[in-house]
């Protein structure tokens, strides 16, 4: 006999026997048949599963996933054109079968949106417009000050807990540091500012910032020339390494010291202007090269202090040099002062010594000054600068040098060499237009051990490399300071320009004079037949 076919668990599903089941399960009679039909087609279910997994993942996996979905829909439907308040969703029971399970569906009732401040709220219209409570009084606090204990607790420093005095008296006002000049802006409440004072610079710049600021510099052109005393100009020795091992000592005990000729210099200066007629008609500045150095040097020199006076006149701004009071000098300190000026005699031709001869009566007043016209950003400047020595080039030539002296250099301070000394040998050299300087060694003893020659471009240079200090960063401080004076400062007004501790703004303050020689001056160029006033 044949056997009969074998069926496939798949037609029990979408058969005969599917469609009775489905029967069966609407009709509200047969409830325990429904149960037993659904029990053998969830066990067929299953084993359609695992015998269609068992052929292939991917054929298997979208059959059982269509069935399940159509099957969901179908039977929704049905629900949904019968009206019945129960509705059969595709879902995973808690063990994790798949299959049609009725759940209610329950009904939201909507609630009536209600004013909370309208008239049918009883409670808010029986609410009283002042409240029945009385205010609540805090309990004191705890005194944290220092004329108290710790937090405010125990006897404290300035009393013993009997009325009586304390450990340590009763401290008074503190004072503000450093005075008048003291402080550190507006982050502390002990700064004191000064009563002359009329407007500030704050240094908030970054480096950074300066560096990315293109300024331009003219390069210093000389309009003319004077000396102290006659024949002050000195050319420079070329030679100067013959002097190696000489001792900076000789001639000390004739050493002439300089003078103080406080604005006199300054009258020098304007007085070498007028003699060769030189307009000041477009020009911004007159100063000495020291102020320039100082304004320049303190894009990164944040420990020196200086001041100057700043005088409008015509339109423009004179810049007088202010010395600030010194400690006194030990002997050390004037010794190594004249070791400076004896290598200048060094190294500078002097026909009236002999070869070989001890260097005597060096005199500190000879000035030779060189006065030259330059443009710093937008301003123009004119400046005097005292010349150590001039050279001659074989084209013919002439140029000025630089004669400077310093320690002989190791491994510990030449960084710091390169780092600040250097820079004031580069502004001081720059801003004049110097090519050169020539730097003579000592040893702790006075001793010139050995001379090196510096171009000014190359000091610039190496300071770049190593990241010490960058000329952009000088100039475009420098820029700002003048800028900000120069719209700053009124006509016929005197003030006082300072940079002084904590060096974090630059400080005008109102003056109460002008100095005589600038007086002059001014008279003098508008009134050249009549004599100056007196001073005052």
């Amino acid at each position: 006999m044949d056997s009969p076919p074998k069926k496939n668990p798949m037609d029990d599903l979408f058969g005969e026997d599917s469609d009775n089941d489905s029967r069966s399960s609407r009709s509200k009679s047969s409830s325990s048949g429904n149960a037993s039909s659904s029990s053998s087609s969830s066990s067929s279910s299953s084993s359609s599963s695992s015998a269609a997994g068992g052929d292939g993942e991917g054929d298997g996996g979208g059959a059982d996933s269509g069935s399940a979905s159509d099957s969901g829909s179908g039977s929704s439907g049905g629900k949904e054109e019968h009206g019945d308040d129960k509705v059969e969703s595709y879902r995973s029971n808690d063990n994790g079968e798949s299959g049609v399970y009725p759940y209610e569906e329950e009904e939201e009732e909507e609630e009536d949106e209600k004013d909370l401040f309208g008239s049918d709220n009883e409670e808010y219209t029986k609410t009283p417009a002042i409240s029945t409570y009385s205010i609540p009084v805090l309990p004191a606090g705890w005194s944290n000050d220092n004329h108290g204990g710790r937090g405010g607790m125990g006897r404290g420093r300035w009393s013993n807990g009997r009325g009586g005095p304390g450990l340590l008296p009763r401290p008074g006002p503190y004072p503000g540091r450093g005075g008048n000049r003291g402080g550190f802006g507006g982050r502390y409440q002990n700064y004191q500012r000064d009563e002359r004072f009329v407007s500030e610079l704050k240094l908030s710049k970054s480096k950074e910032t300066l560096a990315r600021k293109q300024t331009n510099f003219q390069e210093p052109c000389e309009l003319t020339c004077y000396s102290r005393v006659e024949g002050g100009e000195r050319l420079f020795k070329r030679h100067i390494g013959e002097e190696i091992g000489a001792d900076l000592n000789q001639g000390y005990d004739t050493f002439i010291e300089k003078k103080d000729l406080g604005s006199e210099g300054f009258g020098d200066l304007l007085g070498s202007i007028r003699a060769k007629n030189i307009s000041l008609d477009n020009i911004h500045f007159v100063t000495f090269r020291n102020n320039l150095n100082k304004i320049l040097g303190a894009a990164y020199n944040r420990h020196e202090p200086w001041e100057m006076g700043v005088h409008k006149r015509n339109g423009t701004i004179y810049l007088d040099v202010h010395k600030l009071p010194e400690r006194p000098q030990s002997d050390l300190d004037r010794r190594r002062c004249y070791w400076g000026y004896c290598f200048e005699s060094l190294a500078t031709e002097d026909p009236g010594r002999a070869y070989g001869e001890e260097i005597h009566h060096v005199d500190a007043n000879v000035e030779f000054c060189s006065v030259v016209r330059t443009k710093l950003g937008a301003h123009r400047v004119m400046m005097g600068a005292e010349m150590d020595c001039c050279d001659v080039s074989d084209k013919g030539k002439r140029f000025y040098v630089e004669l400077k002296t310093t320690r002989e250099l190791d491994d510990r301070t030449v960084d710091r060499f390169e780092r600040e000394k250097l820079l004031k040998f580069w502004i001081q050299s720059f801003v004049a237009g110097v090519p050169y300087i020539v730097v003579g060694f000592r040893d702790d003893g006075g001793r010139l051990v050995r001379t090196e020659r510096l171009t000014t471009r190359d000091i610039a240079h190496r300071a770049r490399l190593k990241n010490y200090w960058q000329v952009r960063v000088c100039l475009a401080f420098a820029d700002e300071v003048l800028c900000w004076l120069y719209g700053t400062v009124k006509e016929n007004e005197d003030y006082i320009l300072q940079f002084v501790h904590p060096f974090m703004r630059l400080e005008l303050l109102q003056a109460q004079s002008c100095p005589d020689a600038i007086t002059n001056h001014v008279h003098l160029l508008q009134n050249p037949a009549s004599p100056p006033p007196p001073p005052q």
